[in-house]
């Protein structure tokens, strides 16, 4: 029998920084700022999962794109991953061109893994957990952030959203142990993002309305920035735009 699912930990909106108060560079603050509500509690996660590492630490970031955050890792052996279909433009020159199900990298061989905005592009995510945890070494870690609320992306290749119950479910089947899962942010902050997301997935067309999308897109921006200041308001944290989880291998 698996075991429960743990508490899902409501968000607090206090705890997250604005990027300009982390020591990002500004190649990073940029990347932030295209999806703030998104991207702040990203970097939040992926900063405390890099300051929780020993110096010298052997860390594969799995499907890394364009790594955006190769800055927090400096003081580790930071190795990336991704697959040849990705339309990121830097994962050519990723370190190991490979599937994430099968990855040509030794057994034990990484002391963290990390996975971010990954799993919802991989039609296997057992096998990918699986994988994880055969190149982790013993006690290694697992740092994951995924969605629950976004937009369809990267087509074909977007298959799944995620809920703490499929996380503990995937992770624990994996053989994964001390799974924590949380929230990444608050309710208010998710229709503030897929605001901002409006003005983009909307598109364009040849039919006399694009002076109309236009005045939408300034009127969602507005809204997004006042609908955001609510975010005190949620103690359940229900309906975040996803979660962060971390596991050890045993």
């Amino acid at each position: 029998m698996l075991p429960p699912v743990p508490a899902v930990r409501a968000y607090n909106p206090a705890s997250v920084q604005a990027p300009g108060t982390l020591g990002l560079s500004e190649e990073l603050r940029r990347f932030v700022e295209e999806a703030p509500y998104e991207r702040r509690t990203i970097v939040e996660f992926v900063g405390r999962a890099a300051g929780s590492l020993l110096s010298g630490a052997r860390v594969l970031d799995v499907g890394a794109g364009d790594a955006p955050y190769r800055e927090l890792f400096e003081h580790v052996d930071y190795v990336t991953t991704d697959w040849s279909e990705s339309p990121h433009e830097q994962a050519r020159e990723a370190d190991v061109i490979a599937s994430a199900e099968r990855l040509p990298v030794e057994d034990q061989s990484f002391d963290a893994l990390l996975f971010t905005q990954v799993l919802e592009h991989v039609a296997d995510p057992r096998a990918v957990l699986g994988e994880a945890h055969r190149v982790l070494r013993a006690g290694g870690r697992l740092f994951v952030t995924v969605p629950l609320v976004w937009e369809l992306h990267e087509l074909p290749y977007d298959y799944w959203r995620y809920t703490p119950a499929s996380l503990e479910t995937l992770a624990a089947g994996a053989g994964f142990t001390d799974v924590d899962v949380q929230a990444r942010n608050d309710c208010f902050t998710t229709l503030a993002q897929l605001m901002l997301n409006a003005r983009h997935v909307m598109g364009r067309a040849p039919d006399g309305l694009d002076s109309r999308r236009d005045e939408a897109a300034a009127l969602l921006e507005e809204l997004a920035a006042r609908v955001a200041e609510l975010a005190p308001l949620d103690v359940e944290g229900i309906l975040p735009l996803g979660f962060s989880m971390t596991a050890r291998r045993v």
